[in-house]
């Protein structure tokens, strides 16, 4: 085992690997060289690489993150930057806007807000400000991102230990944005907060019955009677173990 540190560090230190684009190239080799191309075997292999490079310069890891990023491999970028200590401290709001120009997509915009900004702003990285000036975007993917992004302080197996306070003042930004995207957000980053302060999110509900949309109201007040996104669901709750886990994209 002390040979296998030994050996990591010596090419993380090796010239080749701080080399301007060597890096880049070599990840984006043997990541089109995998035989299957899922996200299990994609990141097997992001995890074996950020393991070598783990003593590598934060520089180092942003620019590989940057790289992959151009070459279309985002959310494996994303990856190695949260992966990495001295990356990840490096963090700020002008770096993870620059990170996140390529978002085009809802699964980008998520796939963003739950492996960066959110666990960058639980972190203190960034402030309550920063993630309010995202809610206030033109750009609809931005104000998707400050909702999910309330997600992961609400997410224990993110580390997430219950905000009621951000959550519903960012979500209290958006209550009358009709962007499809946003309300459907708006409903996650509530129902991400039952488990913690229903009687807060049951408030929140009446306060702004008139604001909030249909589909918002709906969706959460099922999740404080049944835990639940849709009745539909709860029909098999009592047959499944896994009824409590939302599978699909909210």
């Amino acid at each position: 085992m002390i040979l296998g540190v030994e050996m990591v560090a010596r090419r993380v230190l090796a010239p080749e690997d701080t080399e301007p684009g060597h890096l880049v190239a070599r990840v984006l080799d043997e990541l089109r060289a995998l035989e299957k191309h899922d996200t299990a075997s994609i990141r097997a292999l992001r995890r074996r690489i950020s393991a070598e490079i783990a003593t590598a310069e934060a520089g180092v890891v942003f620019d590989l993150a940057e790289g992959l990023i151009q070459e279309g491999f985002d959310w494996e970028g994303w990856e190695f930057i949260n992966s990495h200590g001295a990356a990840f401290a490096g963090l700020t709001r002008a770096r993870l806007e620059k990170l996140g120009e390529c978002i085009e997509t809802w699964a980008q915009a998520d796939a963003f807000a739950t492996i960066l900004a959110g666990p960058a702003w639980r972190e203190g990285l960034i402030s309550n400000a920063d993630v309010d000036n995202w809610a206030r975007s033109p750009d609809h993917w931005w104000r998707r991102i400050a909702l999910v992004s309330t997600t992961i302080l609400n997410t224990r197996s993110r580390w997430g230990t219950g905000d009621t306070q951000r959550t519903l003042a960012v979500v209290g930004l958006l209550i009358n944005d009709r962007d499809e995207t946003v309300i459907k957000a708006v409903s996650w980053a509530l129902r991400s907060l039952v488990p913690w302060d229903p009687r807060a999110v049951r408030t929140f509900l009446e306060a702004h019955e008139g604001e909030l949309a249909a589909r918002v109201k709906r969706e959460v007040r099922t999740k404080l009677e049944t835990g639940l996104k849709s009745r539909r669901r709860s029909v098999h709750s009592e047959a499944s173990v896994h009824s409590n886990s939302e599978t699909a994209a909210p």
